[in-house]
């Protein structure tokens, strides 16, 4: 028999995040001494001590408790996901689905999520958190997000992950670049030119490493957060940079020319995908937008081909 209740786990959970007894009871709408009774018999249940208690200053997790609040926050998850199951299978999609998006793919991904997903299943509540890949999927790990849309070269081997689209890095130079009217050139031809970074740690971390591998130490000149403010500095001559993202149109913020040429021989890929945690089973909303996403990214891969 268990020896402890989902309730017990949902207080827990609440005592573990507000990081005080009389701050969770009052969330959960119970006295603090019943809050405290039920963290004592939740102790008791599972054998070892999960708080420890000081007086004014509310409680912190030892560290047998830092590991049962994630297995916690997973049956409690769990719980819900079963819970809403039922209701999902007699109507339409509902509850919330809070999504974490990589900063760079949030304008090409989010204004399409808000659109067409959302007017899909009108009864979720979406959630859409923007950051670093890396970071997002930590707080996915802990159970703050269900899932995060990302790069493969960004995944954290914990994860679990469905690719939605190609991701083949690209040059993008000037107008007036002196390659600019080529569709292709090999990565050794741009060892002298002057390199605008995208100043983000998932690039840093991932696309300069899978430069050098691929035989170019780029010469980094100029950088900057702003994906249209690195294309904007190419446009204006100030040195090349290589991208995964494609706007359609092949003009900086400020209308000056750009030209896309594609990498000769081989270069490492960073496919766009989806990622979720590995030990639970996606719930009806999370697979509905895992479909969602791998419908849209091939409609956006047969519009590229259609405008390369």
């Amino acid at each position: 028999m268990i020896n402890y209740t989902l309730r017990q786990l949902q207080y827990f959970v609440a005592v573990a995040e507000l990081g005080s007894i009389s701050a969770a009871a009052k969330q959960c709408h119970i006295s603090q001494a019943a809050m405290s009774q039920s963290m004592d018999e939740l102790e008791r249940a599972v054998g070892s001590q999960l708080l420890v208690r000081r007086r004014a200053r509310g409680v912190v997790l030892t560290a047998v408790g830092t590991d049962f609040l994630l297995d916690s926050r997973a049956l409690v998850r769990h719980a819900e996901e079963v819970q809403d199951l039922i209701v999902e299978r007699q109507t339409k999609l509902s509850g919330p689905l809070v999504i974490g998006c990589y900063s760079s793919l949030a304008a090409f991904w989010i204004p399409v999520i808000c659109e067409r997903f959302t007017n899909v299943h009108p009864d979720l509540q979406v959630t859409l958190v923007e950051g670093d890949g890396a970071e997002l999927q930590e707080r996915m790990l802990k159970g703050h997000l269900d899932a995060v849309l990302t790069h493969t070269r960004h995944l954290l081997p914990q994860v679990s992950w469905r690719r939605v689209m190609s991701g083949r890095p690209y040059v993008l130079v000037g107008g007036n670049h002196r390659l600019a009217d080529r569709t292709s050139v090999a990565l050794a031809e741009l060892a002298d030119d002057d390199f605008v970074s995208l100043d983000i740690p998932t690039v840093r971390d991932n696309q300069l490493v899978n430069l050098r591998m691929s035989g170019l130490d780029p010469k980094v000149r100029w950088s900057s957060q702003s994906f249209e403010a690195v294309r904007g500095m190419v446009a204006r001559g100030l040195g090349y940079t290589v991208l995964v993202q494609r706007p359609p149109v092949n003009l900086s913020y400020d209308g000056l020319p750009l030209s896309v040429l594609e990498i000769e021989g081989e270069v490492g890929v960073s496919d766009i995908c989806v990622a979720y945690t590995a030990s639970e089973r996606p719930s009806l909303r999370l697979r509905a937008f895992l479909d969602f996403c791998e419908e849209t990214g091939a409609e956006k891969e047969r519009e590229a081909g259609r405008n390369p």
